[in-house]
């Protein structure tokens, strides 16, 4: 019997047999992305508790058989739940989907790596709560601790995701378990509330990392505001948005704007609100210019979207005000229908309406439910920081929308202003799948696109299946130390082989 074959009849008496897959069809679709991929997949795994996550690392790394973790899987654009290596089992947490703490008054909650955006909001939304956690852009099912390790993004003043959790429990690879901050320690009254603990933190070890596999977590909830209005202003020129930038960066700086805001191009507003105009390209890609020009005429060259809250009609007026101030002579606003706040998402409500850009260039319909690994959908996330003013953000926005156009693809950007101090400028590149050599073009696009934003000093703040870490230049000793912790933590190389460099 070899190793793997040893290592999956110690799983399935750890686990039973329901829960160690090896049927094609599981196979085939956890190897499927929203781009190629060639990586086989020998097995899932699918612990329902902490000391099962331990037993099959313990297993993992008895007979050297490299294991990958995921938790739902809808890691879309970044590589779904496809691992970074040939020959990796996957470890999915979908099982371990238990909420295991709340406080209304001190306002967290305390999760298991199943839990997704859609769970937390209807379990807090059945329980009357005043609070809300960010949501995402993305799937209502994704998770929200996967969401947070990778450092995604969200809506509202907590926006910066992982900024905001403490209390992680994390199993390392040779299935020790270890918790952070105060956590650790026995009777602990602050560990749900207090990130740092005592000496050196290791949450920020196991962030886009292969040191552990994070089983819990603590997320600092939001107090809804009473007042809250969402806005959308159109802007006709990029010479208006790089003034607007400036003026928008001084009212993040002085607390006006303390919720996330968003910059989207008109490529990026038009796949939301609808799918390519085949019909009237003559079935032709990509989309040309005249037809680009009437939607800008409708609705402008770039929208920037979010939402005044406030604890009073009085200080909301005022906070409007003020916006709409800056906002004058360079952009008109955009009318939409007043939401309730407990509708809007930004006090946390999930929303799937942004996954319709992955089937901008897809002839059937976007689903009720859409999930872009079944459909079809070519989709790739490129995603890099940039300071917060008009130069830095005008430098990079013209790489991104000019090498794209080199590979026949829309430039899909968007601005995701979640501080003051610095924005993620993210770009999708959408396509069909189902057409040949559509593949090869896109991920060659990506990888000039990540080159040369790199080489104009834009470094990427995630990284996918896409990614090339051994390319990026590094000025210090920092990649051997990570690779010390890598071999003291994990000397068999068994956890996320590959992920981040490691």
């Amino acid at each position: 019997m070899n190793s793997l074959e040893t290592a999956l009849a110690e799983w399935r008496s750890a686990l039973g047999e329901a829960h160690v897959l090896t049927d094609a069809e599981a196979l085939k679709t956890a190897g499927t992305a929203t781009f190629a991929t060639t990586q086989s997949i020998p097995a899932i795994l699918r612990p329902g508790n902490t000391a099962e996550v331990q037993a099959c690392l313990r297993i993992a790394q008895a007979q050297g058989v490299p294991v990958y973790p995921v938790s739902g899987g809808r890691n879309w654009g970044y590589g779904s739940r496809v691992p970074p290596r040939d020959g990796c089992v996957v470890m999915e947490l979908a099982r371990m989907n238990r909420i295991l703490a709340y406080d209304e008054k001190l306002a967290y909650l305390t999760v298991e790596p199943g839990v997704t955006f859609q769970q937390a909001y209807t379990w807090l939304k059945e329980r009357g709560s005043s609070l809300f956690i960010t949501t995402i852009g993305g799937s209502p099912e994704g998770s929200l601790i996967g969401n947070a390790l990778e450092r995604g993004d969200g809506r509202g003043p907590h926006a910066d995701i992982f900024n905001h959790v403490c209390g992680l429990e994390v199993v390392l690879p040779n299935g020790e378990r270890v918790e952070t901050g105060m956590a650790r320690f026995p009777n602990a009254h602050a560990a749900p509330v207090y990130r740092w603990g005592l000496g050196p933190s290791l949450d920020g070890l196991f962030s886009q990392s292969a040191l552990g596999v994070v089983t819990r977590m603590t997320f600092f909830l939001v107090k809804k505001a009473p007042y809250l209005r969402e806005f959308v202003f159109t802007v006709k020129e990029d010479a208006d948005l790089w003034q607007l930038v400036d003026r928008l960066q001084a009212l993040a700086l002085d607390g006006t704007l303390r919720n996330s805001f968003f910059f989207w191009n008109d490529v990026k507003a038009l796949s939301v609100m609808r799918q390519f105009p085949f019909e009237a390209t003559g079935g032709r890609t990509p989309l040309p210019g005249f037809l680009l020009e009437g939607f800008r005429e409708d609705f402008g060259r770039w929208a920037i979207s979010g939402a005044i809250s406030a604890q009073d009609e009085e200080l909301g007026a005022l906070l409007e005000r003020r916006l709409a101030t800056a906002m004058e002579g360079l952009a008109r606003r955009y009318d939409i229908p007043p939401k309730d706040p407990d509708e809007s998402t930004f006090h946390g409500k999930p929303n799937s309406g942004n996954l319709a850009m992955a089937y901008w260039r897809k002839k059937s319909p976007v689903p009720d439910d859409p999930h872009l690994d079944r459909d079809g959908c070519g989709f790739i996330w490129c995603s890099v920081a940039v300071p917060f003013t008009s130069e830095e953000i005008r430098a990079a926005c013209a790489i991104a929308t000019r090498v794209p156009r080199m590979f026949s693809l829309e430039p899909n950007v968007a601005l995701l202003a979640l501080s003051p101090r610095c924005v993620y400028l993210v770009m999708a590149l959408a396509y069909d799948r189902e057409i040949a050599g559509e593949d090869e073009r896109a991920m060659a696009c990506y990888q000039s696109l990540q080159r040369e934003l790199i080489q104009a000093g834009y470094y990427p703040m995630r990284l996918g299946l896409p990614g090339f870490p051994e390319e990026i230049p590094v000025q210090d000793d920092s990649r051997t130390l990570l690779k010390r912790l890598k071999e003291a933590m994990d000397p068999a190389g068994i956890l996320s082989p590959g992920r981040y460099g490691f």
